[in-house]
Formats: C-alpha cells, structure tokens, sequence
C-alpha cells in the first residue's frame, strides 16, 4: 500500500499569513506534486485522491502569505499543478464533478503565474474527462482550446499530446479521415518537440505513449466503424504493453484491455482471453474507477461473441471482477 503522505502536511509547507515565503517553500509544494503524480500513475487516483486534496487545502493558504512577484508566480504555477494532479485523481476515482471543479481552478492559477503551456495541458486533462464520458464533442471544444494554449507557449509536445487525443474524439464519433488526421498531426508536433525543456508534467508523453495513442485510436476505429482497424492496434498496443513498466501501471492496464478488445474484434478469442488476464491480474494494485469503466466495451465485444463458450467465459470473467472490485 503507498504512502498517502497525509501525516507530512503540517510539517511541509507554512501556516498561511506568519512570515514570508519564498522559493524553498514553493519547492515543497512541487516536490508533493512530483510524488502524488507518481502515486497516480502507479497505483490509481483512488489510493491517494484524499491526501492530495488534503495538501491542497492546505497550499492555497500559502497564497495568502507575503513574498515577491517572482516567488507569487511560481507559486500560482505550482499550486496549478497540484490542483490538477487533485482534479486527476479525483478523474480517476469516479468524481468527474470534482475533477472538472478542480480543473478550472487550475486552469485560473496556471493563467495567474503566465504558464499557458500547463493552461494546454489542464484543459486537455478536462476534455479527457467529457471523453470518458462519451461526451465527444464537449471533449473536442477543450481540445481545441489546449491546442490554441500550447501554441502560444511554445510546446510541440502538447500540441502532440492534443491533437492525439482530438483524434480518439474523432474515432469515437465514427469520422475515420478527421481522427487519421489529427494522429497526423500528432505524429509530426511529436518529432518537432524538443523533450529536453518538456515541463514534469509533460513528461509522461514520449514515444510510447504516442503508440498508445495510435493503438487507441485504431481500437476505438475498430468499435465504432470496422473491426479491419484492429489489425493495426494490435500491433501497437502489443508493442506498447511491453514497454510500459511498474511506475505506469495504470495505463499499461488500460492498453492491455483495448489490446483483448482488438482481439475479440478480430475474432482471437483465445488470446484476448489470455490478455484479459494479464490485465486484470496488474489492475488489482489500481485503485482507478476509470479501469472499471474501460473494461465495458471489452464486456460489449464478449457479449457479441456469446455464441462461443470461451466469449462467454471471458465476459463472465469480467463481471465476477467487477463485483469483486466494486
């Protein structure tokens, strides 16, 4: 079980209004930031979606202490970023309402310390919650408006990571040409970033994740238009769950069940069966209700297959997991 780090917060930052702070303390807000975007990742939103809201609590009262324009800043930037790692998590433990309060409130922060390359990045996490919830082309409007960011600050790499993600709004709207497209785009921004002054926050966007991009995209082709599409995520997504190690765990997890589901659609039940496995066995140190919610097309894929008895197995293996884990 991780450590939540709720017990450190009254000895890390300091009590709001006594003194002056400066950049040390703004250190400790982005060093509590660093480690609950690692907790995330590695383990879910719902082992440590509390603690980081505790420490938000607790940052936003240093936005009443004295310190110089420089340091307030930073600070804004900052606190931006652990209110989106909180919106994150809260994504990711089923409090979409949360997250999209917490989203826009980081959105006004990041714009308060002039960083609109973290503005892009916020407001392509909010359209990730409207996808989730097949909420498309409310998805889409985000996107846009993270794109528009991204290029004012100067950031290919979250042009890249934007328009990957326009193109999975895309292909759940069935629009193959636009979705196609934007993977386009997402390729050539991707070769154009210069990783080396990519932001923390950015990082996690290298040349697996844009294969997870293409392997997502052409699964969700394959669901909403023609299973030919599968061939090509299969082959991406299998490249990209053996790169994926511990410390990503959760989207390991997500590829593996878009990966089964690629299977089921080109009619290998047997290895999707195999892959199903795989996933559920890693998504049982995730605490992540948005792992629940992908396993529901693959739920979909088995179902229609129920003709054969190892479809059927397969989808009853997924509901007794659900119950397990509910």
């Amino acid at each position: 079980m991780p450590e939540t780090g709720k017990s450190r917060r009254s000895a890390v930052w300091p009590v709001a209004g006594r003194g002056r702070i400066g950049r040390n303390e703004v250190r400790k807000v982005e060093t509590e930031t660093k480690t609950f975007r690692a907790l995330d990742y590695r383990y879910g939103g719902g082992w440590c979606s509390e603690a980081v809201a505790a420490q938000l609590s607790w940052g936003y009262r240093m936005l009443e202490a004295d310190c110089s324009d420089t340091v307030r800043e930073r600070l804004c930037v900052a606190l931006a970023d652990l209110t989106s790692v909180a919106g994150w998590t809260s994504f990711d433990a089923g409090q979409s309402d949360a997250a999209h309060a917490r989203f826009d409130r980081a959105l006004q922060l990041a714009r308060a310390g002039g960083d609109e390359v973290l503005a892009s990045n916020i407001l392509y996490r909010k359209g990730r919650v409207f996808l989730h919830h097949d909420a498309a082309i409310d998805a889409l409007e985000m996107f846009r408006l993270g794109e528009r960011a991204a290029e004012q600050g100067g950031s290919m790499l979250m042009l890249s990571v934007l328009c990957a993600n326009e193109a999975w709004a895309y292909a759940k709207l069935g629009d193959r040409d636009l979705a196609l497209a934007s993977l386009g785009r997402a390729t050539d921004a991707f070769e154009r970033a210069e990783d080396a002054v990519a932001p923390v926050w950015a990082r996690f966007f290298g040349e697996t994740d844009l294969t997870a991009m293409a392997g997502t995209v052409h699964t969700e082709l394959a669901v909403t238009l023609d299973s030919a599409y599968a061939s090509a995520a299969i082959t991406e997504l299998t490249k990209v769950v053996k790169s994926y190690g511990c410390n990503m765990a959760r989207s390991k997890s997500f590829c593996l069940v878009m990966l089964a589901t690629s299977h089921l659609l080109e009619g290998d039940v047997d290895q999707a069966a195999a892959v199903v496995d795989d996933a559920l066995a890693k998504a049982l140190t995730l605490k992540s209700s948005r792992f629940m919610d992908r396993l529901t097309p693959l739920k979909k894929a088995a179902d229609y297959r129920s003709d054969n008895p190892d479809a059927r197995a397969l989808g009853e293996r997924i509901t007794a997991f659900r119950s397990v884990a509910a």
